[in-house]
């Protein structure tokens, strides 16, 4: 069904159109020759009259005009085409790595195709960093379809999540934004997450973390005490034996199948030179969360370390920073397993904590624990409480599985009916996109059509005055 989004500058092109259909039943001839007897009182000039008849003349100019006039007033009024069923909006957002996969991208659209519904597949960027960009994407894009299909009644939105992230603070504020259910998968299977009721710290399974070359009243130790006897399902290994302690391939002897953290009791790791002078620092942050308490700041990242620091991604073994002083230096990085070592990546933590101090059982310190024992690329989506809210179970799509995530897709979509996001709250008269087009094409189509008409209708009329 074709609708206008300016009633007024199509009907305008209507009325045009009755009136040039009402100008073709004038004829408009030369007439018959006739011989007279003398030709003196004759004006020289071109005899013309005009008649009505009671039938349309030139009826092939006629159409010409008209399909020109039609055309170029639908372009001008932001004509749409939209089916009169189609009341739901089926959003579906990813990561842009996984939306560029196009095989994957049309499955999804066929798995969720429905009569009465609206599918779009989109993709966001930064979502690794921060799941927030993906409900940002999913406004714009409800907005935008709210706006094209006036019939639309409700959006569902589901969002295929990756399994770590950087930060989920974004998440947290943006969805307090959206008004109805989101429902999100995660496209890697995440380990089981614990947390410790007398800490508040998440851990890779009951009991994943353990701490070594440590002293009796080490301060981490006292950390990670409460949940480090159980079995675990991703083992995490903290290391506080100081760096010149520690004998070459050390950490691929201890090294774990997940993180590996030197986090030496000096604040001294491996990469790191001695800062002088030594200075004090109020705060550190991590994970989205800032600790406050008296740090002693000893160390600086190595000219090696600061180098593939500065370089991002483009460094042949890219290192990321986990955690921040409160001036913006590195607190602690961490290093992607290179070939050859059993972690999955290599944490170094440069921050002095004193023996027998209780400031890592702080509430303060949560973010600053999960930061460093989290699964290697960031902290767990998962472990958000605002994330975990819209967790569908089972929470996870095999990211290497294009089938099963498409099957995920469909089977939430058909087996979860909270409460839907209403279209209205989306749409906004004042947005550009609200006087365009739908789709994109069809106005430059219509204009290109009405002036092809144009075009016609010059080169009939030149012929038949010819003749």
């Amino acid at each position: 069904m074709l609708t206008v989004a300016f009633p007024w500058i199509f009907g305008a092109a209507v009325a045009a159109s009755c009136g040039i259909t009402l100008l073709h039943f004038l004829s408009v001839r030369t007439p018959p020759v006739l011989a007279l007897p003398t030709a003196r009182f004759v004006t020289t000039g071109n005899a013309r009259a005009v008649a009505r008849q009671p039938r349309l003349n030139d009826v092939l100019l006629l159409l010409l005009r008209v399909l020109a006039l039609l055309c170029a007033g639908a372009a001008m009024s932001g004509v749409r085409w939209q089916r009169p069923s189609a009341s739901l909006l089926r959003l579906v957002v990813a990561d842009d790595a996984q939306w560029g996969n196009r095989p994957w991208r049309d499955s999804v659209a066929r798995a969720l195709a429905r009569a009465d519904a609206v599918v779009e597949v989109h993709g966001a960027r930064g979502v690794a960093d921060d799941p927030g960009a993906a409900l940002v994407a999913a406004t714009q894009h409800a907005a935008r379809a709210a706006a094209r299909h006036p019939s639309l009644t409700a959006v569902e939105l589901t969002l295929l999540l990756p399994s770590t992230a950087a930060t989920t603070q974004g998440y947290a504020a943006w969805r307090a934004y959206w008004p109805g259910a989101v429902r999100v998968l995660l496209t890697t299977a995440p380990p089981r997450v614990a947390r410790d009721s007398a800490s508040g710290v998440s851990a890779v399974g009951r009991g994943a973390v353990r701490v070594q070359g440590g002293a009796r009243d080490d301060a981490v130790a006292a950390a990670v005490g409460p949940w480090s006897l159980a079995g675990a399902l991703q083992e995490v290994v903290i290391e506080r034996a100081p760096a010149a302690d520690r004998t070459a391939g050390a950490d691929n002897a201890a090294a774990p199948a997940g993180p590996f953290v030197h986090w030496p009791a000096d604040g001294m790791p491996q990469g790191w030179i001695p800062r002088a002078p030594t200075d004090s620092v109020g705060a550190l942050a991590a994970a989205g969360g800032v600790l406050v308490g008296p740090f002693v700041r000893v160390a600086a990242p190595g000219p090696h370390l600061a180098a593939r620091i500065d370089s991002g991604g483009r460094a042949a073994l890219p290192v990321q920073v986990v955690a921040w002083w409160s001036d913006g230096q590195p607190a602690a990085v961490e290093e992607r397993g290179a070939a050859g070592q059993r972690a999955a990546c290599h944490r170094t933590v440069a921050v002095a904590v004193p023996r027998g101090s209780d400031l890592l059982l702080s509430p303060g310190a949560r973010e600053l624990m999960n930061a460093l024992i989290a699964p290697c690329g960031g902290v767990r989506v998962s472990s958000a409480p605002a994330i975990a809210q819209d967790l569908v179970r089972p929470v996870a799509a095999p990211s290497g599985s294009a089938g099963s995530a498409v099957s995920a897709v469909a089977a939430v979509s058909a087996g979860d009916n909270r409460r839907l996001a209403p279209a209205a709250a989306f749409r906004d008269p004042q947005l550009p996109w609200q006087r365009g087009s739908d789709p994109w094409w069809l106005a430059p189509a219509l204009l290109a059509l009405a002036l092809l008409a144009l075009a016609a209708e010059w080169l009939l009329r030149d012929r038949e005055a010819v003749s």
